[in-house]
């Protein structure tokens, strides 16, 4: 059975890149522009990975993955972001390894390979 990650980014020619290139590479991927809608559809051990924009309007991705955090303690998570003060380390969580910092724009070959990185590490933020 293919793994499921969830997408939450407000640009939808992103969520449909991100969409094309993991179910390209066998993963089940559901994706919401909606942060809000995202959450109230969240169902906890139904994803192996949320990839998460930071910057969305009404509820950005920290806030996000605090609210996902309460639902399911051993998801992956990691976080998508064009901006540099986001890239690595951020103020917000210093204790977020830049590993799980996805900067846009990223390849696809580039993509897979973090997110099978990722993946396959036992760490959970």
């Amino acid at each position: 059975m293919a793994e499921t990650i969830l997408v939450v980014d407000d640009e939808s020619d992103v969520c449909f890149m991100l969409q094309e290139v993991l179910r390209n590479d066998g993963f089940v991927v559901e994706s919401y522009k909606d942060p809000h809608l995202a959450l109230s559809n969240f169902k906890a051990r139904s994803y192996s990975l949320v990839i998460l924009d930071i910057r969305m309007p009404g509820l950005n991705g920290f806030a996000l993955y605090r609210e996902i955090r309460r639902l399911d303690k051993k998801v992956k998570i990691c976080f998508l972001t064009a901006g540099e003060m986001y890239y690595g380390y951020s103020d917000i969580f210093t204790s977020v390894p830049a590993k799980y910092f996805i900067r846009k724009p990223i390849d696809n070959e580039e993509l897979m390979k973090r997110i099978n990185e990722i993946m396959l590490d036992d760490t959970t933020l």
